[in-house]
């Protein structure tokens, strides 16, 4: 069993000094002789290191490292500052030993020098470091692929996404998050792996040019962590975060890497599952509301799914000014889907349509704050009263009434019990009825208002909804209060009713509220045979 990779299995020159049949000698920077080798160049330049991209051996005979003790320890220092790993010097050439000033100048910055003698050809360093470095990307191509393997195989035996976050941190050594796009945690491994979500929660939330379709890595608290995004046919599903206190390796890069492939197919085969049951569920809440299902198939339909209807029911409806109803039915059922109980869900027209089974009322305030949270805009939600399976249809109408009221009062959220005055209007359950009673009272001040382009129906609004307060009501419709008290005798006249009178306004009042709820969606269930 091969263990994981080690930036400290690496090829360094401390290593490469110790080489049997090598002979070679550490002249001078012994405290930089564990930096890693990544390759072997040979050059007389005076400055090679246009042509060099760091952690080289640069081998040399001397010849452009100047005459002058300035020069050769400028010839250093631009090795240093280019990232090489050392340097060996070929004696007996251009120089019969090593520049003193040249290995003070190594020896005060750490930076290897060690001597070639000219008994010893440069391939000879050549090929020791060549043959070490395939034999590590051999073992490491290995370990890769058994690790890979590893993977797959939690795939194969079906042990999902958790099975492969397992065989991830068991050939990484480390730990691993796999958060979905709203930060939520879908696996964690260990269990102790939770106590890095805000590290990575604040990675993921900090503002970059870049934004979060790229990788980044970071090292705070002692621990390296690699965050990338999991992307299945174009789109970013989620994220994963691998951490260890040892700087993350090649090796770690590579199995991540295999890792990131086989949790985008996990998560997309899980995407096209949810879709499916969702398509079958929201088909399934049709049929029951539109009586497409005779009573007793409904019921053991409904039951199938996890609904027990020895308790009532409760609907609720859903609406955002910006989203589609598609998107604000997949935020929904991420939210309903995370806790007990079962549901149904429907998206038709603009709205959002759930049966569930809550605890009891004044459940709506924190479902639709969940649901807002995981929608790109403002989420409108309304209620109906829990109702057992028979009346179902009037918890629909209930909670489709519910979010009018809040379009037309501007609330977040409604249930059916807060919806007061207007609870006795539905209760005519006609749009026919409700339409005759309001034009009964407001249809002389709409002609008027056509006829002479007023305002009669929108001051008289304005004047109840101030609680008859002169000042209020005028500075609200931006008019002088006397050209407000002109539309109020007005009003009285074309009506007939005196607004001194307690039960005249109430009908005004009445008549009004009964107009909120005959505009367009509000008397329609937004599903097909059902109407109020």
């Amino acid at each position: 069993m091969y263990e994981p990779y080690n930036a400290e299995m690496a090829l360094t020159v401390g290593d490469l000094l110790k080489t049997p049949g090598l002979d070679i000698r550490l002249m001078a920077g012994a405290s930089g002789t564990s930096g890693p080798i990544r390759w072997v160049h040979v050059s007389e330049l005076e400055d090679p290191t246009p042509w060099l991209k760091g952690g080289e051996i640069l081998l040399t005979t001397g010849m452009g490292i100047g005459k002058t003790p300035a020069r050769q320890r400028a010839y250093v220092d631009r090795l240093r500052r280019a990232g090489l790993a050392g340097l060996g010097f070929g004696t007996g050439f251009s120089f019969r030993s090593i520049p003193k000033p040249l290995a003070d100048a190594a020896d005060r910055v750490g930076f290897p020098v060690f001597e070639v003698p000219y008994a010893v050809p440069f391939i000879a360093i050549t090929e020791a470091v060549f043959t070490r470095l395939v034999a590590e990307q051999y073992d490491l191509l290995s370990r890769s692929l058994e690790s890979e393997h590893s993977l797959t195989r939690a795939v194969l035996e079906g042990e999902g996404i958790h099975g492969i976050m397992g065989a991830l941190t068991k050939a990484t050594h480390g730990w691993a998050l796999l958060l979905d796009l709203h930060g939520s945690p879908v696996a964690a491994v260990p269990a102790s792996a939770r106590s890095h979500l805000p590290l990575v929660l604040a990675q993921l939330h900090s503002p970059r040019p870049e934004g979060s379709r790229f990788s980044l890595s970071v090292v705070e608290r002692r621990q390296h962590v690699a965050i990338q995004p999991v992307t299945a046919q174009g789109r970013i599903e989620a994220f994963l975060a691998v951490g260890k206190k040892e700087p993350l390796g090649q090796f770690d890069r590579i199995v991540s890497s295999h890792a990131l492939a086989l949790l985008a197919l996990e998560l997309a085969k899980a995407r096209a599952v949810s879709e499916a049951e969702r398509r079958l569920k929201g088909d399934l809440l049709d049929q029951v509301l539109r009586g497409a299902m005779a009573p007793g198939e409904a019921r053991l339909a409904l039951e199938r799914v996890g609904f027990d209807l020895g308790r009532p029911l409760a609907v609720a409806v859903f609406a955002g000014p910006t989203q589609s109803a598609e998107s604000l039915a997949l935020a929904a059922e991420e939210v309903l889907s995370r806790l007990d109980g079962a549901f149904l869900s429907s998206a038709r027209d603009d709205v959002v349509m759930v049966v569930m089974q809550p605890e009891g009322p004044g459940f709506l305030t924190e479902l639709r704050s969940d649901v807002a949270a995981r929608s790109s805009g403002a989420v409108l939600a309304g209620a109906g009263s829990l109702v057992p399976f028979e009346q179902l249809l009037q918890g629909v109408r209930e909670a489709r009434y519910a979010l009018q009221l809040c379009r037309t009062e501007g609330r977040l959220q409604a249930e059916f019990a807060d919806l007061g005055t207007y609870q006795l209007l539905l209760s005519l359950q006609d749009p026919e009825a409700l339409r005759t009673f309001a034009d009964s009272v407001l249809a002389p001040l709409d002609r008027y208002d056509e006829g002479h382009g007023g305002d009669l129906v929108d001051s008289l609004r304005r004047f109840l909804e101030r609680n008859a307060r002169w000042e209020a009501a005028a500075k609200d419709l931006y008019v002088h209060r006397h050209t407000l008290r002109y539309r109020m005798r007005k009003v009285e006249e074309l009506t007939g009713r005196r607004l001194s009178s307690a039960r005249d306004r109430m009908e005004f009042f009445l008549a009004l509220r009964a107009r909120d709820l005959l505009l367009p969606g509000s008397l329609k269930s937004g599903f097909p045979g059902l109407e109020s």
